[in-house]
């Protein structure tokens, strides 16, 4: 039987490291902000936000989202994101699962464009052996050939799941950035089960290092944190970001039979190095409508009140570190996504939002941030990205003073710069009715 404790004990181990002081440094920081940002020499962040939960959760972050595949590796990160827990150089995959069922814990790992996240989310009083089994999860990966011959039914479900909007999505990021950010979170049909032991240990080799890592954690004392990320054994590697994706104006049609289609069309738009930017895009998104807020409701925006009740739509904004998208989504009939697709495109166009709809967009922000930051689980999500990409941390307090300094003039100047923008489109379904790229340009 696997033991539920550790035969190291990596905390107490590492008290001589900076440890010992741990109650002495949380006495100290109480009063004061609750999000605390270190940046490590190793360029590696830490970052940590208090909380009365009993449950602490903590995150290892690392720049390898899709975007950093090649045309050799592609779905290297879904497999990556897949084989979390699988047999690593310290422990089995029986061992990680069963010690962290006995001590109640859970790990998760989830990745996106930019980053894939490690998260353990364990008790206060056996975080111990949450964070020794996180560290082996997250740092000790081996690869073993017959597991990763196992994962592909695994790998080859996730692709057979996705839902055909997300697709349409998934195709408008091709076909707007070819590369880079245009390579799908999910991994290629043709490559499933292509991705050998050493594919993958060279793509953590190159992509999860100190330098593009970050460990975040929510319930859990900063000092605590710092020493757990200073513990951790990571290559040093190069920092080197992936080169900014410039936008192509393209299209990519995936024609298929039945009777309901989904197109995702957007153009060019300012990414989170440009924050005042980048938050008037959000609050220009919900002012342009995400869809009916109560069951059976009317689309109300100022973009999917044009595209109209025929078809569910939503504007659409997809923001990067250094990129990004704005446009909007349809999915229904196939006969009726044709029309609603001219009509989405003539809106945005001439997309043009009043005080009101300012308003109304701002309020959608607000509660959007809110609810998101309100749980332990998404807080120690955005803390990991935050300090993973940016290499600090903005709080609520900030991002919410920005997002009411934003003015009716910066989002109408938001609107203004999209509407002559050049169009990408991603079109899944029946698209017998959907018109062509040339014709909606």
């Amino acid at each position: 039987m696997a033991s539920a404790v550790s035969k190291t004990p990596m905390l107490r181990a590492a008290a001589a490291r900076g440890f010992a002081a741990q109650a002495q440094a949380a006495a100290a920081c109480r009063g004061s902000a609750d999000v605390q940002c270190t940046n490590l020499p190793n360029k590696m962040t830490v970052a940590s936000a208090e909380s009365g939960a009993a449950v602490a959760r903590v995150s290892i972050v690392y720049r390898a989202g899709s975007r950093n595949e090649t045309a050799d590796n592609l779905g290297a990160s879904h497999v990556l994101r897949a084989a979390a827990g699988l047999s690593t150089k310290t422990a089995t995959t029986f061992g990680i699962t069963r010690n962290l069922q006995q001590v109640g814990s859970s790990l998760t790992a989830t990745s996106d464009r930019e980053t894939i996240t490690y998260t353990v989310a364990v008790t206060k009083d056996e975080l111990e052996t949450g964070l020794k089994f996180l560290e082996a999860a997250a740092t000790g990966q081996v690869f073993k050939p017959w597991e990763l011959a196992d994962l592909t039914t695994r790998v080859k479900a996730d692709i057979a799941r996705v839902p055909t909007e997300v697709e349409a999505v998934e195709s408008l990021h091709k076909a707007a950035f070819h590369s880079g950010l245009g390579n799908s979170v999910f991994c290629p049909g043709y490559n499933a089960g292509k991705h050998s032991s050493e594919t993958m240990q060279h793509y953590v080799a190159a992509n999860c290092t100190a330098a593009r890592a970050a460990v975040a954690g929510v319930g859990v004392d900063h000092q605590l944190l710092v020493g757990f990320a200073q513990s951790l054994n990571l290559g040093s590697g190069s920092s080197s970001e992936s080169k900014v994706d410039s936008f192509n104006s393209s299209e990519i049609r995936h024609e298929r039979g039945g009777n309901r289609a989904a197109v995702a069309v957007a153009t060019h738009a300012p990414g989170w190095n440009s924050l005042n930017e980048c938050l008037a895009g959000y609050v220009l998104q919900y002012a342009a409508g995400t869809g009916p807020v109560t069951k059976r409701g009317a689309n109300n925006g100022a973009l999917t009140k044009q595209i109209g009740e025929g078809v569910a739509s939503s504007a659409l904004y997809s923001s990067y570190s250094d990129n990004g998208l704005f446009g909007f989504v349809v999915a229904g009939s196939a006969k009726e996504v044709g029309k609603a697709v001219e009509a989405g495109v003539k809106g945005l166009r001439s997309l043009n939002v009043s005080d009101a709809d300012v308003a109304r967009g701002k309020a959608g922000v607000y509660s959007w941030i809110a609810e998101y930051l309100e749980s332990h689980g998404t807080l120690a999500f955005d803390l990991g990205e935050q300090a993973a990409l940016l290499g600090k941390i903005y709080k609520k307090a900030e991002i919410l003073a920005a997002i009411e300094s934003v003015s009716t003039s910066d989002v109408q100047a938001a609107a203004r710069k999209l509407a002559s923008g050049k169009l990408a489109v991603g079109a899944v379904g029946n698209l017998s009715s959907v018109p062509y790229l040339c014709s909606l340009n």
